[in-house]
């Protein structure tokens, strides 16, 4: 497990960022505030999305320093000045489709207020220097300075959402077959949402090789993850179509304690990094699937069971072999990135 960092990249970017854009202030003699509120709000995951969003968030900027200057020059400084402000920058930022600029140019328009004066001109290229400084430097930074390193942190990711699924199917069926009757679905909505985000992190290092150079073996592992986390969505979808399952007969003791030992063995492979199948999980499921076809009535809870673990078992054997594919391949080369696999290969 990786050690957890107190101060991590993006704070110290951000801290990075700071220093610059009120350093570049000082020496041009320029207001620092609206620099520094900037340089604090862009910095973001990956220099990508700073490009991207910087883009966007000089002309929101310059919109919002006109709607200040100009509110302020009529209304003065009141509290309808402020609220016109903010208003008046989201409605346009929201017509002219600059939204990622929209948090930007609403903060550093109502910081504007309290320093105009009556040089309208002077005004607004004061402040739009400022803030375009504040926008610059944290691109720059962003990109040049502590490149960010998701390989890593999706790993670990990935290893806490398959252990998180794992427990999520042993609480989901041992509910079922003991009759709770509270609603089983909020065991696996969240780890929807949980794998939503991680799916976002593997977009996240792909927009960041379209501007870093990768090697072939990053970019295979990355892709490796993502498998990992398709039949993952796979092992939810069999976890909900479970939860969804309600108790129309009565079901035995040693029924109930079949299905909890296939159960159990799906438990240990989702869980395990490598996925690895032990013999006697295939005795398990050959049984599960003779005694299926013996007692088969399909509106029957147990055969509904029945039916999602042998199709769980499906997902559950490609999972192991891509896995052990991916592990052979990486002890054959020695430039793949070692944070994929971090545990030792072990044979049956």
């Amino acid at each position: 497990m990786r050690k957890r960092v107190i101060i991590g990249r993006r704070v110290v970017k951000t801290g990075l960022a700071v220093f610059i854009t009120a350093l570049i202030c000082h020496w041009l003699d320029l207001p620092a505030t609206f620099a520094v509120i900037t340089a604090i709000v862009t910095t973001e995951p990956t220099a990508a999305d700073s490009l991207k969003k910087g883009l966007v968030r000089l002309p929101a900027a310059s919109i919002g320093a006109v709607f200040a200057i100009v509110l302020d020059l009529l209304l003065g400084q009141s509290a309808l000045t402020y609220s016109l402000v903010a208003m008046m920058t989201i409605i346009a930022c929201s017509k002219l489709k600059l939204d990622t600029g929209t948090l930007v140019a609403t903060l550093t328009a109502v910081a504007m207020i309290p320093g105009t004066t009556d040089h309208v001109v002077v005004d607004f290229v004061t402040r739009m220097s400022g803030t375009s400084t504040g926008i610059i430097v944290s691109t720059l930074v962003n990109f040049v300075i502590l490149p960010p390193k998701f390989g890593p942190i999706l790993v670990d990711k990935v290893e806490t959402l398959f252990g998180e699924t794992a427990k999520t199917l042993d609480l989901a069926v041992r509910h079922l077959l003991h009759e709770e009757d509270e609603d089983r679905t909020h065991f696996y909505r969240q780890l929807h949402t949980q794998l939503a985000s991680t799916y976002q992190l593997t977009q996240f290092q792909y927009d960041e090789w379209r501007y870093r150079k990768s090697n072939e073996f990053e970019r295979r592992s990355f892709g490796f993850l993502k498998k990992k986390l398709d039949y993952l969505h796979l092992v939810l979808f069999h976890i909900g179509k479970l939860c969804h399952i309600r108790l129309n007969h009565h079901i035995s003791n040693e029924e109930k304690e079949n299905m909890m030992l296939a159960v159990h063995s799906f438990k240990q492979i989702i869980e395990d990094p490598l996925h690895q199948m032990a013999t006697n999980h295939h005795v398990i499921i050959e049984d599960l699937k003779r005694k299926r076809g013996m007692n088969y009535t399909s509106e029957e809870t147990l055969s509904l069971i029945t039916h999602e673990l042998i199709s769980l078992q499906k997902v559950a054997e490609e999972l192991a072999s891509i896995t052990a594919d991916e592990r052979m391949f990486s002890i054959q080369e020695k430039s793949y990135p070692d944070y994929i696999f971090k545990q030792p290969f072990q044979y049956e």
